[in-house]
């Protein structure tokens, strides 16, 4: 196994990271498109494994037009919720019915414009299938959560047979471990359809994932924030003094606009702690979920996978950088990406010990051959994040 490699640096992404930020704000968002683009072409050329880089070939012209449409329908948006909330509420589920487009769209696109030693990836996931996923499942988990219990509690007033009524009350008692369930299922689904679509050439991913090793992970994760909820009450146990505090404050100094002496210093103590709690359960979570996906992962049943990713690591990490970009006002924005980009590929790996250079070789032949070209005309980026 090998591990990827960023070659990059804070000091020289930060001189293209301070231009994007200066021409995007003078060209009052504009230039956002090409600021995506320079900034992902730096990352992908400076990630390397076994001496050969990604590429990222998209334009700004190409994100331009995702961006206008973006643009344009929160405009719109802002614009029929002026004029009529019912017409907003339409446009809401219309966006929430597209969602699944958008995802396969995006994936098809991201895919596309990116490539390894001249080779390009792509996606062959359906469209149909994507909708499965990304709508019908999570509008389950919804109605689940939250349609049944309000159901049960309005069925008196809506006319819903005693019988029924009954029924759905003790349903209740369900709710929450088929919604686990269907949570963890949602993720093996997403996970398989994602990766199993994916293409590296002609090469072909393929993961093979099952739900029960997500709900295990989920019940570890729930123990861990069990825990840290526990840790948090001894925490205010020992700061109790601020109950004190409170018990000497009168209504009239709160109407005026006065804390009491002290009372900041804790809450802001009792947030940091909260924050840190939040940052190790999501590190877990991630870290674990990521370690198993890598290790059932394979490209054409030839190369394997492996994360290595920790989740005391990743939590570090995420404090620093976040700390580090408020104490500098956003200025170690570039230093703190670098630092994630870094820690990411390091802890992945690939298998290279036996034929990796043939297979490589193999893949770009296919690709001449092919003649692929990158770029067709309704190829746009939707995403609008950096």
């Amino acid at each position: 196994m090998e591990a990827l490699r960023f070659t990059g640096s804070g000091s020289e992404y930060f001189k293209i990271w301070i231009v994007n930020v200066l021409l995007t704000i003078i060209t009052l968002g504009i230039y956002y498109p090409w600021a995506k683009v320079r900034n992902k072409r730096y990352f992908y050329a400076n990630s390397n494994l076994a001496d050969r880089n990604f590429e990222y070939h998209a334009t700004g012209k190409q994100l331009f037009i995702g961006f206008l449409i973006a643009v344009g329908i929160f405009i719109v948006f802002q614009i029929v919720s002026q004029i009529s909330p019912i017409a907003s509420i339409v446009l809401i589920i219309a966006l929430f019915i597209a969602i699944p487009w958008i995802i396969w769209r995006s994936l098809m696109f991201n895919m596309r414009v990116t490539s390894f030693s001249n080779v390009h990836f792509g996606f062959k996931g359906k469209l149909k299938q994507a909708y499965i996923n990304f709508f019908v499942y999570p509008f389950l988990l919804i109605v689940l959560i939250y349609g049944l219990p309000l159901l049960a509690a309005f069925a008196p007033m809506i006319g819903v047979p005693e019988t029924l009524a009954t029924i759905l009350s003790f349903s209740l008692i369900l709710i929450l471990p088929a919604a686990f369930y269907l949570f963890a299922f949602i993720k093996k689904i997403n996970t398989e359809y994602i990766i199993n679509g994916s293409r590296y050439g002609q090469g072909i991913f393929e993961a093979s994932v099952e739900t029960k090793k997500f709900m295990m992970i989920n019940l570890k994760t729930l123990g861990i924030s069990v825990l840290v909820l526990l840790v948090m009450g001894i925490l205010a146990a020992l700061f109790g003094g601020g109950m004190e505090i409170l018990a000497t404050f009168d209504t009239e100094s709160f109407e005026q606009g006065q804390l009491p002496e002290g009372l900041i210093g804790i809450l802001a103590l009792g947030y940091f702690f909260m924050l840190i709690g939040m940052i190790f359960i999501m590190a877990f979570s991630i870290t674990r979920q990521r370690t198993y996906v890598y290790a059932n992962t394979k490209l054409d049943d030839e190369i394997a996978f492996e994360s290595t990713l920790r989740a005391r690591d990743f939590a570090w990490v995420m404090l620093s950088n976040m700390l580090l970009v408020i104490v500098t006002l956003g200025l170690a924005m570039p230093w703190a990406k670098v630092r994630m980009a870094k820690l990411m590929l390091e802890n992945t790996l690939v298998d290279t010990s036996t034929g990796f250079d043939e297979y490589i070789n193999q893949k770009q032949d296919e690709e001449s051959s092919l003649g692929e070209q990158i770029g067709d005309a309704f190829d746009v980026d939707v995403g609008v994040a950096f």
